[in-house]
């Protein structure tokens, strides 16, 4: 265990509380957080502020996973379970810290080594990727940052150090045991509620799946696929970029729309720009929703290394449309029929290990990240079953047509085209046992291409599979 993990957990252990990380934050527990705040006397003494109206904050998180494939190709498990712990300061004359760690247990699981020419996909990821093997030692350090709120209503801030980040395209991405993390300086603008501002440079990440932060062009970890010449790739040590400047407007000019753009310059790599528009109407009893998304992807890279050792080739670029129409009424019930359209351009880049791809025919297990020339539909509906909301149910069926695995340029992974099926039930816990949720996800994904090749590089964990994950969260 690193040496300053173990200050941050050893200290944290002994005010007696166990972390929970900001995209898990149960609704009381940051409502609470926010009186306390309001409670901090300035001619008080600073240890009795940070002492009494300071946050802990604890989260525990058991993740069972499991994994059918085709035929005779390796089918694998794991279970995972991890404990965490943060301290939060009141704002005091603006300024807020706070930090975090967690740590993480292999209980048990098949071997997840790759032994080619099969590999793990999924879960491997509750752990370390980059040492299959560590069963114990896999513990983070992850928030460390100072705030400075600038605005009378605390809406406002700049933030500089480790923290977890939730945009578009860089995410949390926490169907793992831990979610991704990033290292930099993030600023908010959030005063009027027609118009919004946000911006930020991040120079550091800590993807999910790892316990090691490094520099952003370092931070190419996963699996390469590959190049567009068809050989294999081998970027991951080849990749120089000194990090990402991104920038957000959000407009709110009328009530029930939305318009949001975003961009993304990675140095050295490329610049992404994603607009967004979304819109809600009521109907009597009903709510229409509808929304568009257009991401365009110009390569920024002017290197002279050979081509498998570019993450993204000189002058490459993507376009990428996605559309939604769904309806909603008063219990909470949704539906949306989804469609998404990845032009044959070029291949719609960006690091699996920054966050999921933001387009709406998104499904849990399976991304079309990687891929041009694409054509993706789903639908998908939502239902809570009881008058609480407390029990939510959410069906999904999509179809996923793809370039051929035979075209390098169009298809980095070798997907083939496929339909998917997700089904997923969650219960939060009331009463005597509030703070636990359950979520059971069930996910097939069959094979639409009747002339495919059966070869692991095309089969396996990605068609004619079956997937199973059970996660328990505990947070208080």
């Amino acid at each position: 265990m690193k040496f300053s993990t173990r200050i941050l957990l050893s200290g944290a252990l002994v005010a007696g509380s166990i972390f929970s990380s900001a995209q898990h934050h149960d609704p009381n527990l940051s409502a609470r957080r926010v009186l306390i705040d309001k409670r901090c006397l300035e001619n008080d003494s600073l240890i009795n502020i940070l002492h009494n109206t300071g946050s802990f904050e604890g989260h525990i998180r058991n993740f069972f996973m499991t994994t059918t494939n085709h035929g005779d190709f390796p089918d694998y498990y794991a279970w995972g379970v991890g404990g965490g712990l943060g301290y939060f300061s009141p704002i005091i004359k603006g300024f807020q810290v706070g930090m975090s760690g967690y740590i993480i247990y292999n209980l048990a699981s098949s071997s997840l080594a790759p032994t080619p020419p099969f590999a793990n996909r999924y879960e491997i990821g509750l752990f370390d990727i980059s040492n299959p093997d560590n069963h114990e030692d896999l513990d983070r350090l992850e928030d460390l940052y100072l705030s400075y709120y600038f605005s009378e209503k605390n809406k406002s801030f700049i933030q500089v150090g480790k923290f977890h980040l939730k945009t578009p395209m860089i995410n949390l991405q926490d169907g793992r045991m831990r979610p991704n993390l990033q290292e930099g300086v993030w600023a908010e603008w959030n005063e009027s509620k027609k118009i919004v501002f946000k911006a930020g440079w991040l120079w550091r990440t800590s993807p999910r799946s790892t316990i090691h932060w490094y520099d952003i062009g370092k931070s190419l970890i996963y699996p390469n696929g590959r190049a567009v010449n068809g050989n294999k790739a081998d970027y991951t040590t080849h990749t120089k970029s000194s990090g990402i400047a991104l920038a957000n407007v959000t407009l709110k000019p009328i009530r029930g729309f939305e318009y949001q753009v975003w961009n993304y310059y990675v140095d050295r790599l490329f610049n992404m720009s994603l607009n967004k528009i979304e819109y809600k109407r009521k109907l009597d009893d009903r709510t229409l929703m509808a929304g568009f998304q257009y991401a365009w992807q110009k390569s920024l890279y002017n290197d002279t290394l050979a081509i498998e050792k570019q993450y993204i080739t000189k002058d490459e670029q993507s376009h990428t449309f996605s559309g939604r129409v769904g309806l909603a009424n008063r219990k909470g019930e949704e539906w949306f029929l989804n469609y998404t359209r990845i032009t044959s351009h070029g291949r719609f880049l960006f690091p699996r290990e920054w966050g999921i791809e933001p387009f709406y025919t998104f499904m849990q297990r399976e991304r079309n990240e990687g891929s041009g020339d694409v054509h993706a539909t789903t639908v998908q509906h939502t239902r809570f079953l009881d008058k609480g909301k407390h029990f939510e149910l959410l069906a999904a069926a999509g179809m996923y047509w793809m370039p051929s695995v035979n075209d390098a340029r169009l298809n980095k992974y070798t997907m083939p085209s496929y339909y998917q099926f997700n089904a997923r039930s969650r219960y939060r816990f009331q009463g005597f046992l509030r703070g636990l949720n359950l979520e059971v996800l069930y996910t097939f994904k069959g094979n639409l291409d009747n002339g495919l090749e059966i070869q692991p590089s095309y089969y396996q964990n990605k068609v004619d599979m079956h997937h199973v994950s059970v996660v328990m969260d505990y947070y208080f």
